[in-house]
């Protein structure tokens, strides 16, 4: 049996992190002074030590009342607004001890870091914010610092504790993927993400890639006894993120502090278990779902038919897909690997001329203004569709941006692609054409 839930992952080329990036985390404009709040409050240094002799560095706001706030940072650097939020809730009594752990620790901002942090490091800083405060703790990170907080409360319990101190968890928009799955393929959940039985409460942005896959991961955090309150952020790409300007997102900004203080006052008043569930007894990471290249598609489904209107109000409608190639593609403004790609579509399209081919591009979540005014700007040689509210894409299987699916002239998804790519190389130009060569139905 796992007593330490620490899932560390092999490391993946370079090339494969910068092709998934920070897609479905950093949205919007270029912020400015005024949206970042002007200077950045900094707390009071602290040091814990942990078990291990590890010295790990955090910003401690410090504040009278029962409760301290463990806060794992997202690690947006300036760009982040969880100092600004942590200053406004000392300045309602809730004491907030922020951290940055991979800078805590030396280690870069990633997704494998987070799956590879020690729990017991976040089970240490839990022990002493209690300790060295008196108060009761509460646990809070966002994205995939959701893996090490989770293992971090299974850590704690599984020291045999005998005071309930710790009452809960915030998780933000959280990312507890083992990895991101295959184009096509459901997601898959780190074993302590069904091993949680502490009471949380979940803020979701709305416009966020993970949205629409929220309920498999509700369904995973109560098999281990967890019954997560859900906060949906109707019209928030990132919360947390200062380049997301929406007046959405600065209306639940402005808002997150008298929740947060609320939501510490009922978790207080409900059952917090010492005891740990239990983990799986094996973990065996298969690797990265990440497609830098068209690799066969490993989905079961066919595609979907296509209703939509693009940012003109014009409708496209597609019911059938045989009888020549049809790229999908699914992308965002905000996501700079889409933006990246988006030369090398262009070529594609001209490259294919001659050859039963289209083209479709669908963008997620985004408003018609928004589109239209990057339209103005950027030149795409293609159609551009709405998913206004991102059901589309979650029919479709997308998870990651941009993702891509090339559907044969049997009316069948052939390859998938759920990372940017260069779209006019002579593999890719000789694949799809070997493709348009197959025989159609």
């Amino acid at each position: 049996m796992m007593t330490n839930a620490s899932f560390a992952l092999p490391a993946r080329a370079s090339r494969l992190l910068r092709a998934l990036c920070a897609c479905a985390l950093l949205i919007g404009q270029p912020a400015t002074a005024a949206d970042a709040g002007g200077a950045i409050p900094t707390g009071k240094e602290h040091q814990v030590i942990t078990a291990d002799g590890t010295d790990l560095s955090l910003q401690r706001f410090v504040a009278d009342g029962d409760f301290v706030l463990l806060w794992l940072a997202p690690g947006y650097g300036k760009d982040d607004r969880s100092p600004q939020l942590a200053q406004q809730l000392a300045q309602r009594n809730i004491e907030v001890w922020l951290i940055d752990l991979a800078q805590a620790l030396f280690q870069p901002q990633s997704a494998e870091q987070m799956r590879s942090v020690n729990s017991d490091y976040v089970a240490d800083l839990i022990t002493s914010a209690h300790a060295e405060t008196g108060k009761r703790v509460l646990v809070s990170a966002a994205g995939y610092g959701a893996i090490p907080l989770l293992g971090g409360i299974h850590a704690w319990q599984a020291r045999q504790q005998q005071q309930a101190y710790l009452i809960g968890g915030l998780l933000f928009s959280p990312d507890l993927y083992i990895t991101v799955p295959a184009l096509g393929l459901p997601p898959e959940y780190v074993p302590v993400t069904g091993a949680t039985n502490l009471p949380l409460a979940i803020f979701q942005d709305a416009q966020r890639g993970n949205r629409w896959h929220l309920d498999s991961l509700l369904s995973t955090l109560r098999r281990g006894g967890s019954t997560p309150q859900v906060n949906i952020l109707t019209g928030v790409s990132a919360l947390l993120h200062v380049n997301d300007t929406a007046a959405e997102t600065l209306r639940a900004v402005a808002d997150l502090p008298d929740r947060i203080k609320a939501l510490a006052d009922s978790m207080a008043r409900a059952p917090a278990p010492l005891t740990a569930a239990p983990l799986p007894a094996e973990f065996r990471p298969q690797g990265s779902g990440i497609d830098d290249r068209l690799k066969k598609f490993k989905g079961k489904f066919l595609p979907l038919p296509i209703d939509l209107k693009d940012s003109a109000g014009h409708a496209y409608k597609r019911r059938d897909y045989a009888g020549q190639i049809t790229l999908v593609n699914f992308w965002a403004t905000w996501c700079s690997p889409c933006l990246q790609e988006i030369p090398s579509l262009n070529r594609l399209k001209a490259a294919m001329q001659g050859t039963p081919f289209e083209l479709i591009s669908i963008n997620y979540a985004e408003k018609p203004a928004t589109i239209r005014d990057f339209l103005r700007r950027v030149n795409l040689d293609f159609p551009v569709l709405l998913d206004t509210d991102g059901k589309f894409a979650a029919a479709w299987q997308v998870l990651a941006f941009p993702s891509t699916y090339v559907i044969g002239p049997d009316g069948r998804i052939q390859f998938g692609v759920n990372a940017a790519i260069e779209w006019d190389t002579p593999e890719v130009i000789n694949t799809l054409r070997a493709l348009a060569a197959t025989p159609r139905p």
